[in-house]
């Protein structure tokens, strides 16, 4: 746009001279296009110093080769015509490395293929967030450019999570150590990416592919362990069961003890008693002597 401007201001010069020496009706038409290319020229290069910068965005000032150390926040800025200005994204960004088609950066298969300590290779999908540092945009567009993924954030990823998976075995990326190997990589990546002025913010290890033998391991293991938890639990519960059942049977014998106890030749000669009543009661005929087996004759019955 300003060099637009500097050509209207330029054919604004050259009707200007022309008008002195040409007559009317010619110099008339000229005097219209000398202010008007005049006009014209300095609107346009009065817009072209004007600069909006989008939010979420910030601008890298670049003036014939040479970068401005500041960079230029969102919003309106005055600056040279002619320079130009780069838009640069300041937000959160998510570079994702994944095995299923079209998740990640990359169409097809993108996971990231490591060799753990125990020499077995383990497929590993990976989000990576991250932000380019406002004030240091002029710095990484000297020296990445405008496009840190593919110069910089994916083979510092893939670095950073190759060195930390040699000292890990593959189970444990999996399960048991699954956080720490992921802290290791946020740490290894952080000072990467910090060096040139990019902020880390998380690293989120979404999905470990491990070898069909070892998962079919993990699996029989999981399921032997079920198994045993599960005849644990049977176990405890026939413990339990015959506790019950011991400490209802020592009940049982302590009453009959009770009861034996009491039973005493009196008692037993009295209850005697009181049955041959009753029995006697309803008109029968008890023949005793008093010692031995009493004789209980029932009367017939009418018929």
């Amino acid at each position: 746009m300003a060099l637009l401007a500097i050509l209207l201001l330029l054919v604004g010069l050259v009707a200007w001279r022309l008008k002195a020496k040409t007559e009317f009706p010619l110099s008339k038409q000229l005097n219209f296009v000398q202010w008007g290319a005049w006009g014209l020229g300095a609107l346009i290069f009065l817009f072209s110093m004007a600069v909006v910068v989008p939010p979420g965005q910030a601008g890298v000032v670049v003036f014939f080769g040479s970068v401005r150390k500041e960079a230029l926040p969102a919003g309106l800025h005055l600056i040279n015509p002619l320079s130009r200005v780069v838009e640069m994204e300041v937000r959160t960004r998510n570079y994702t490395m994944s095995t299923v088609a079209d998740e990640g950066m990359r169409r097809g298969d993108d996971s990231i293929a490591v060799i753990t300590a125990d020499g077995l290779t383990v497929k590993l999908d990976v989000s990576v967030l991250y932000s380019l540092q406002q004030e240091r945009l002029p710095e990484i567009y000297l020296t990445l450019g405008e496009d840190v993924e593919e110069r910089l954030i994916r083979g510092a990823i893939r670095s950073a999570i190759r060195d930390s998976a040699a000292n890990q075995i593959a189970t444990d990326l999996y399960a048991a150590k699954r956080q720490l190997f992921t802290d290791s990589i946020s740490k290894s990546l952080s000072q990467t990416l910090g060096q040139r002025g990019i902020t880390l913010e998380q690293v989120l290890l979404r999905d470990v592919k491990l070898p069909d033998q070892i998962t079919k391991a993990i699996n029989e293991k999981i399921a032997a362990d079920q198994e045993a938890q599960k005849m644990t639990f049977v176990l405890q519960k026939e413990k339990q069961e015959a506790e019950r059942k011991r400490i209802e049977a020592e009940g049982q014998a302590r009453a009959q003890g009770i009861v034996s106890a009491s039973l005493t030749p009196q008692i037993l000669e009295w209850q005697r008693i009181q049955a041959l009543k009753e029995i006697g009661a309803k008109g029968n005929l008890i023949i005793t002597d008093g010692k031995a087996q009493p004789m209980i004759q029932v009367p017939a019955r009418a018929h």
